[in-house]
């Protein structure tokens, strides 16, 4: 299947891509004819995002949890010291 990736404010480069059998019929019935390469375009510059955006959005979680668990550690201090008092 050949594709046109559409952008308002780049150049159009057809490219030939292949799909498994299934998705390419669901696109078939599920996009029109003429409205497939702008769909295909969104979607793949949608993933790109997401992609691109992942590292922050991983960073961004990470620091919430060392935040998270900062906190359990301060309420669970004086709990683990005498945990450890009482051990043999």
């Amino acid at each position: 299947m050949s594709v046109c990736i559409i952008s308002m404010y780049m150049q159009v480069q057809r490219i030939n891509i292949s799909l498994p059998a299934g998705l390419a019929r669901d696109l078939r019935k599920t996009i029109p004819a003429r409205s497939r390469s702008k769909f295909i375009a969104q979607a793949l510059e949608d993933r790109l995002k997401r992609k691109k955006n992942l590292k922050k959005e991983l960073i961004k979680s990470l620091k919430a949890q060392e935040a998270l668990i900062s906190g359990i550690r301060k309420d669970f201090k004086y709990v683990d010291a005498e945990a450890f008092e009482k051990l043999p």
